[in-house]
């Protein structure tokens, strides 16, 4: 970005999810150099009224939606608020002709604000994602958008969304990167004490999270290490030494809580990290050591168990770079 302000219009809501509003509202605020300021951030509501976010709290509004505010951009957070809002006349038609009526802008969703933004013809024909609880409403409600649900954030030209809730601060700091450069968005990651770039798709989060809240604890550490670390060496020995049980034992409480074996759970964490890493266009080989397998051969057999397509196709089909 140059010297020149980036100026974004977040539309609030009653109902709306807080955190989806001041995740990437934060990040983009403290994306600043020197006298700098990288963006500034207007809240905007349909009337120009405070509204009430779902956790009970009310944030005002500093203008009306669309009253002719110069922004070039329009970020839509999420929240149950959402089934509300999307059927409003004036949202829709301004978030249809968002890009039109602003040339160089862009229109940024967070989490289930996707919903908005595919209601009103927005995201037809992109590549988008949103929070995982949306898929089937999203496939069945707007089959002409291009969902992408595992992704945790995206672009696709001057449209980029993000999935539930804490990846709003993911997109926003890609943006961030994209717009600032790579110091700037290193700097604030560190001051927000994230991730500059999460590994993993949502997929990733919502199956381990499943596995992470067994009750038995030393199972739920254990998958905590391995959802971390897939790269590292875990044999069945490695693994049980880790949970401190005999490796008898560590087989008997792993199907016990999760009804699957602890390697083929490894394998599991392993290539949906490989997976994302081909998402993301990395080298098949690449996302093979990074992800934790032997080489490519044992990446492409653990693949095609585990979601009945190979790599190539798969790379064909998702890969950013293919």
């Amino acid at each position: 970005m140059d010297e020149t302000t980036r100026r974004i219009d977040v539309l609030i809501f009653d109902g709306m999810n807080l955190l989806d509003m001041a995740g990437p509202v934060q990040t983009f605020d403290m994306a600043m150099s020197g006298r700098t300021k990288g963006y500034t951030l207007r809240c905007v509501s349909v009337d120009g009224a405070s509204v009430r976010a779902s956790c009970g709290i009310s944030v005002e509004a500093a203008g009306r939606l669309g009253d002719g505010h110069d922004a070039h951009d329009l970020m839509i957070p999420g929240g149950n608020g959402v089934d509300g809002i999307r059927t409003h006349p004036a949202v829709m038609a301004t978030v249809a002709a968002w890009l039109d009526d602003h040339p160089g802008g862009r229109l940024l969703t967070v989490c289930s604000g996707a919903m908005v933004a595919a209601h009103a013809g927005a995201l037809d024909d992109r590549a988008v994602t949103t929070h995982w609880s949306r898929e089937a409403e999203a496939f069945a409600r707007y089959p002409a958008v291009k969902w992408q649900p595992d992704r945790i954030f995206m672009h696709d030209g001057r449209v980029y969304s993000s999935a539930g809730v804490t990846a709003g601060i993911d997109l926003a700091l890609s943006i961030v990167r994209a717009d600032c450069g790579g110091p700037r968005a290193l700097t604030v990651a560190r001051e927000l004490v994230v991730s500059l770039r999460r590994v993993g798709g949502q997929s990733q989060y919502s199956e381990i999270l499943d596995a992470q809240f067994t009750a038995d604890e030393p199972i739920a550490n254990l998958i905590d290490a391995l959802s971390t670390q897939p790269a590292r060496g875990w044999t069945l020995e490695v693994m049980a030494e880790h949970a401190g049980m005999t490796t008898r034992t560590l087989t008997r409480r792993f199907d016990a809580a999760l009804r699957t074996s602890p390697v083929r759970f490894v394998e599991r964490v392993r290539a949906t990290h490989a997976r994302d890493f081909l998402t993301d266009g990395i080298p098949p080989a690449i996302a093979a050591r990074r992800s934790g397998f032997s080489d490519l051969q044992q990446m492409r057999r653990a693949f095609e168990r585990q979601f009945g397509v190979t790599v190539r196709d798969y790379s064909a089909r998702f890969g950013e770079h293919t």
